[in-house]
């Protein structure tokens, strides 16, 4: 039966109201990878969009199964692991292919390093003074951000907050030395890596067998396929 998105925003969210997994039901209403793929991901489960009169609703059958899944999934939150966070490159020197793909310890480091010059910005400091702005400090933040700073200004960005549907901030600690989160949710965020990369491969592959790029954007007919 198709539900709406607001419906199924508050289906998912009364189903996931116990859930260990820090999850944000908006994901249905604002459909990120839409475009992409066609579904709404929390942790590895994709909840297919569809399209009936002209409006995107839900399944609800799926809406419900995703939501019992989550409710049912148990994270030790004292069973951790380093999730040892990549070094942050700029964007001119990733390979197209590669900038698209979901990562989520690289999108972690991505939003520490967007707050901290985000940070220099609002302070006004000349970029001559910019040198070692991305330099990590003995908290783990780079640019002389501070947790505080970096979790009040995450929350007011949405893009900023969520992963795959889940919000990590909430589960990760800094040790002194080490950026850590429960076992079980990044195992959750490998393979919600490994489900979106195959959906979007299928998205991508043309009947005629060519394979458009990573980012989207080639989704019309032509002659040749």
């Amino acid at each position: 039966m198709p539900i709406s998105r607001e419906y199924a925003r508050s289906l998912f969210a009364d189903l996931t109201k116990n859930a260990t997994v820090p999850l944000d039901p908006d994901e249905l209403l604002h459909m990120p990878r839409l475009r992409q793929h066609g579904h709404v991901f929390f942790g590895d489960i994709a909840v297919r969009c569809y399209k009936h009169k002209v409006r995107w609703m839900y399944d609800e059958r799926d809406v419900r199964a995703a939501g019992q899944a989550l409710a049912d999934l148990h994270v030790d939150l004292g069973d951790v692991v380093d999730v040892q966070l990549p070094a942050y490159r700029d964007l001119p020197e990733s390979d197209p292919e590669e900038l698209y793909r979901s990562d989520w310890r690289r999108t972690l480091m991505s939003w520490m390093v967007l707050r901290a010059r985000f940070k220099l910005v609002q302070e006004n400091r000349p970029y001559e003074e910019w040198d070692d702005w991305g330099a990590i400090g003995d908290n783990g933040l780079p640019g002389g951000l501070t947790w505080e700073e970096f979790v009040a200004s995450s929350s007011q960005a949405w893009h900023l907050q969520n992963i795959a549907g889940t919000r990590p901030l909430q589960l990760l600690v800094w040790t002194g030395d080490a950026w850590l989160l429960p076992w079980s949710y990044t195992e959750l965020l490998d393979r919600w890596e490994q489900r979106e990369g195959e959906l979007v491969d299928q998205a991508r592959l043309c009947r005629c067998g060519a394979q458009g790029p990573y980012g989207g954007g080639w989704r019309r007919n032509t002659r040749a396929g």
